[in-house]
This record gives C-alpha cells, sequence and structure tokens, in this order.
C-alpha cells in the first residue's frame, strides 16, 4: 500500500481492497546436516546444487498439487514461485497449506503484495506556478499555525559550517526519473520488480531503477482479469519515488523547483531501489530491496551495492502484524531482515499507512513494516498539529515512532492543508521526458521521508550512532502534541481529526533540529565511526558474538538473539564435535 491519498482517495481505497499475493516463498529442508545455524538466516544458501533445488521443488509441488510457472531463488535459501498471475490472498494460502505438509519442506510464506499509500492531490497534473522553497510548508520553519512541520531549518542551520558525513538513504520505491533537481544526488540503485508483467520496463531483475510508471488502465485489467485482479487500482502514474526521492535529495541554489531535507549534505546520496510496479511491492521484491541496499548478499543477489545505505525509506505497507516471529510467515521474513539491518547499522523507517475507504479516517494499527522491531514508524499530522484524518494511529509505548506534517484532505469544513509540495513528472502513464513540476501530494508516504531525512541528518553529524542509539535520540527529542481547539482527543473510536497523545501518535511532533542537536550532544563524546560488519552470504557473525546494544523494550523481541531451537541445534553440534574427539583420542 503506497501510504498516501489523493482528493478521491485511491489510496485509501485500496486500504479496503481485496488483499492479493503473487505466488509463495518456499524453503525446502536443507538436505544435508545444518551447519548455518551460526549464520544470519537472510543470506543462507543451500546447500546442494540449484539444479537439485529445483527438482525437489518440482517434486514437493507436484505431490502437493501446486502449480508454477517462474521459480527463482530469493533471500532466505528459498525460491519464490508463481503461476505468472495474481490471485486473493486466500487461495494462494490454501496452496501454501497444502504445501506446507510436504515432508521436504521447511516453511512456506505467501508472497503478498503490498501496496501503495499516496498519490497527488492535483490529479488534473495541474502545475504550481510556484516551483520554490516557499510553497513547500513542511520544509519552513514551525510557527504558530504550522505546529505540525518538523522545524527543519532548525536542523539545517546547526549543521551550518559543522563537517558533516553524507549518508546514504535508499528509498525502496517506483523507482526514479532524471529530474534536473536531483542532478548529481543519485548513485546507482537496481530494479527488483520481478515479474515483467508489473514492471511495465519489459522485463523482470535488473540494474536500472528507473520508473516507466504504474498506470493501470481500465481496459488493461478487463482484458487480464488473471493479472489485473480486483485489488490492482485503475489510475496513472504516480511517480511516487520521484517524490519521495525529491523530499529528501533536491538540490537548493540551482534555480529548479524546491529543496530536499538532505540539502545540506554534498554529493550523491540518494539510492533509488524499485520494489514497486503496477498493482504494489511483493514481498520478497521489498525483502530483497532491503537487503541489497544495506549490502548484503543473499542467495540469486545481484553484484553487491557498492554504497550500502545507512538509512532506508519505505512508504508502502500490507496488512498483518510483525508480532508473529513463526517460522514460515512474512512477518517473520520482515523480522529476520529488520534484525540484520540493524545488526548492520542500517534504519528502516516506514509510513504508519493510511485508513479506510469505508469511513474515510485512520485505522487502530500499523501497516507492516512499520509495526517490525526496529523500524521507526512515521504517522502524519495536519500541519496546525493535530492528526491527520486518514493516518493509521500508531502506541509509542509499543513501537519506535513520531508524527509529522503529511498533508490532509479534510475536504467539507474550513481545517484545510496545503500538501505535501514536492516533485513529479507531467506524464499521464509513460513519463514525458524532461517535463517535471512541483506537485502537491499527502498521506503518511511523505512522513516516513522526513523522518528518514532527520535520522540521516543525525548520523551526518556523529557517524558513530548506531541504530538504537539513532531510534531513542529521535523519539525523545519530539516535540510535545499541541492541543488544538475544537478537536477532540485521539481514540480508537475517535481516528479522524484529532488531538494527538502518546498513545495514539507516537512519541510526537517530530523536530529536527532538537534531533540533531541530540546528535550533535552525542558527537562530543568523540566515539570513532560505526564500522558496519561484513555481512555476507559465505559467513555471518554469530548473534552470540555481535557486539551489539541490549535490546530497547519497544523493539518487539527476538531482534539478534538465536531462537531456541537453533540454540538446541547448537549445542547438540558441539556435542558431536566433543564426544567424535574423545572416540579419536581413545584411538
Amino acid at each position: 500500500m503506497l501510504l498516501g491519498l489523493s482528493m478521491t482517495h485511491p489510496a485509501m481505497a485500496q486500504a479496503d481492497a481485496p488483499r492479493m499475493a503473487r505466488g509463495l516463498i518456499v524453503k525446502l529442508k536443507d538436505s544435508a546436516q545444518p551447519t548455518s545455524v551460526v549464520r544470519l538466516q537472510a543470506a543462507s544458501r543451500p546447500t546442494d546444487s540449484d539444479a537439485r533445488q529445483r527438482l525437489r521443488l518440482a517434486a514437493a509441488t507436484q505431490r502437493t498439487r501446486v502449480s508454477y510457472l517462474v521459480n527463482r531463488p530469493t533471500a532466505f535459501a528459498a525460491h519464490v514461485i508463481h503461476d505468472g498471475g495474481v490471485t486473493s490472498l486466500a487461495a494462494a494460502e490454501a496452496q501454501a497449506v497444502r504445501l506446507r505438509r510436504d515432508p521436504d519442506v521447511e516453511w512456506v510464506v505467501v508472497n503478498e503484495i503490498e501496496r501503495q499509500a499516496a498519490t497527488a492531490l492535483n490529479i488534473d497534473h495541474q502545475t504550481i506556478n510556484d516551483p520554490s522553497y516557499g510553497i513547500q510548508t513542511w520544509l519552513r520553519p514551525r510557527t504558530g499555525s504550522t505546529l505540525g512541520v518538523a522545524n527543519v531549518p532548525a536542523a539545517w542551520a546547526l549543521i551550518a559550517n559543522r563537517t558533516v558525513t553524507p549518508v546514504v538513504t535508499a528509498v525502496l520505491d517506483t523507482g526514479i526519473l532524471p529530474a534536473s533537481d536531483l542532478s548529481g544526488r543519485v548513485l546507482p540503485g537496481y530494479d527488483f520488480v520481478s515479474d515483467a508483467d508489473y514492471a511495465r520496463d519489459g522485463n523482470g531483475l535488473d540494474s536500472d531503477p528507473s520508473d516507466p510508471g504504474d498506470w493501470l488502465t481500465s481496459g488493461e485489467k478487463l482484458a487480464n482479469p488473471q493479472i489485473y485482479p480486483a485489488g490492482c487500482e485503475v489510475r496513472n502514474s504516480v511517480w511516487h519515488g520521484l517524490a519521495i526521492s525529491s523530499m529528501l535529495g533536491a538540490g537548493t541554489d540551482n534555480n529548479s523547483d524546491g529543496a530536499g531535507i538532505l540539502a545540506p549534505l554534498p554529493g550523491a546520496l540518494i539510492l533509488p531501489v524499485r520494489v514497486a510496479g503496477t498493482c504494489g511491492a511483493d514481498v520478497s521484491d521489498i525483502i530483497e530491496g532491503m537487503l541489497w541496499a544495506a549490502g548484503v548478499d543473499y542467495q540469486g543477489s545481484p553484484t553487491r551495492n557498492a554504497n550500502p545505505a545507512r538509512v532506508i525509506n519505505i512508504s508502502f505497507g500490507g496488512d498483518g502484524s510483525c508480532s508473529d516471529n513463526t517460522s514460515g510467515t512474512a512477518s517473520w521474513l520482515y523480522r529476520q531482515t529488520t534484525a540484520l539491518l540493524r545488526n548492520k547499522g542500517v534504519l528502516v523507517v516506514a509510513s504508519a499507512g493510511n485508513g479506510s475507504t469505508t469511513t474515510g479516517l485512520g485505522l487502530a494499527t500499523l501497516t507492516r513494516p512499520a509495526n517490525c522491531p526496529y523500524v521507526l514508524a512515521a504517522t502524519g499530522l495536519n500541519q496546525r498539529g493535530y492528526k491527520a484524518r486518514y493516518a493509521n494511529l500508531v502506541n509509542s509505548a509499543q513501537y519506535w515512532s513520531v508524527a509529522v506534517a503529511s498533508g490532509d484532505i479534510n475536504a467539507g469544513n474550513s481545517l484545510t492543508d496545503d500538501g505535501i509540495a514536492t516533485q513529479a513528472n507531467t506524464g499521464a502513464q509513460s513519463p514525458d521526458v524532461g517535463s517535471y513540476d512541483m506537485r502537491l501530494y499527502v498521506g503518511t508516504s511523505f512522513a516516513a521521508p522526513t523522518a528518514a531525512g532527520v535520522a540521516a541528518l543525525m548520523m551526518s553529524v556523529d557517524p558513530s550512532l548506531t541504530v538504537d542509539e539513532v531510534l531513542t535520540r529521535i523519539t525523545s527529542s519530539a516535540a510535545a502534541f499541541p492541543v488544538i481547539g475544537g478537536q477532540a482527543t485521539c481514540t480508537t473510536s475517535n481516528m479522524g481529526n484529532c488531538n494527538c497523545t502518546t498513545s495514539t501518535c507516537g512519541s510526537g511532533v517530530l523536530d529536527a533540529g532538537a534531533a540533531v542537536q541530540a546528535a550533535i550532544d552525542h558527537a562530543a563524546l568523540n566515539l570513532p565511526a560505526f564500522v558496519s560488519p561484513d555481512l555476507t552470504a559465505n559467513y555471518l557473525t554469530p548473534d552470540r558474538l555481535q557486539t551489539i546494544t541490549p535490546t530497547p523494550s519497544k523493539s518487539g523481541g527476538g531482534g539478534g538473539a538465536l531462537d531456541v531451537k537453533a540454540i538446541l541445534a547448537l549445542v547438540a553440534a558441539l556435542v558431536l564435535i566433543v564426544l567424535i574427539r574423545i572416540k579419536d583420542d581413545k584411538r
């Protein structure tokens, strides 16, 4: 779910749309005595050959009457299989239930499609006539009428004349376009949209993260119901990846459109990682994109990313709670991945999600992966400081979370909002070459990059910061929520425009200046820069040997420690080694 809205609320409609899946993620049992209990599972590889894996998978699916046309390796020593189309979540789960019963299968995860959460307010592609910083309210100083913005200029003032270290920020989204305002700011990325039917670029995975458009016509949908079922939305291209990248990386003093939050940091620092095409983003593609962005190899991975990110922005989300750590669930895959990224020193920032078209209001629960351990969830405010009508609730006692202006759509009353002004392409379907405009967007999609940008600014002034330290400082420095006259307090029964509390909108209003000051204070300790461990498919440092800060209580647990089964397996292996040595000594 792309976490944003248009005046016609297509993304809110998607929140209530049928849940879809593109096949299954299948892990076969290891054919040899397990040796990978000391390895982080995301980068595991099978001990038998690729050909043998394919034969075993074919046999298992034949025994359980699960058909597929596509089979490709993926992270966790698993395989993605599907029949070339999209099915309902229920149909995919029915196949998964059968395949899980096979004795040669270790686990099966339904490859659910996560949906977008943002589109443009001016859906007629009307160009804003003032392409300047002045219309970017979200980047302007905080005033009495804009208590919901992050007060970014205060952070910029603190950074001025300081030595900073550019921080690579990955944007997992629909891709990138060569807008002049991003000239010299974008690093070589990758395209992880694995299925050509949805990629719009004529192929699957490749090294070109350009956004060809994510449009869908009613004619295409009618002619191809298997490829484009009910959950796929008919619409023009949104250029969402460009909008997010511009919020982060747009240059200044170039007489071109607006600014980005990372404007004070020099050089190329935006890493475009394309994970979404028409209909949304597969869980498997998102996870592979996260691993590659962080510089982690895995089974079937492309050439290692030469510019690993320390911050990853994800403005997509799906239904489901990350509290489930049961092996073989999508939440388990996300949890394993976010734990690995935390060990790598990579912070994931994710949109909290938008609400339901049935009520037009936010929901009481976060979308996934915003509800995963070690992820900073960002929910949305009206620029005045109260909760945006569509934004999902988040309890700061349960999740690392902040709130910040992300536009509002409260049509029908006097509570208006400028929306988030950022860059878009003018093309309705494919991109118009060289034709860009500034466009108003709304949605929690646009809360996430503001928070991701602040985190990157913090790391730029203090490269020693770990993920846990950034999470602690960015949330503890948040400003208190304002009490806006005429608004009731947010509760699970009042989830529209309302006055936020820490139990409904996170730790407070994201405060860029206070967060950067907290990082500067920590930098005074003169600690060495954080060195990311070289986690690869060949060897990953065991969790028991990691020197990681103890897990904060809000991270949800399960982060770095081996589970009970893994510990027992490790103990059994060590006992076996001892017995063998004793036997050899007796000889």
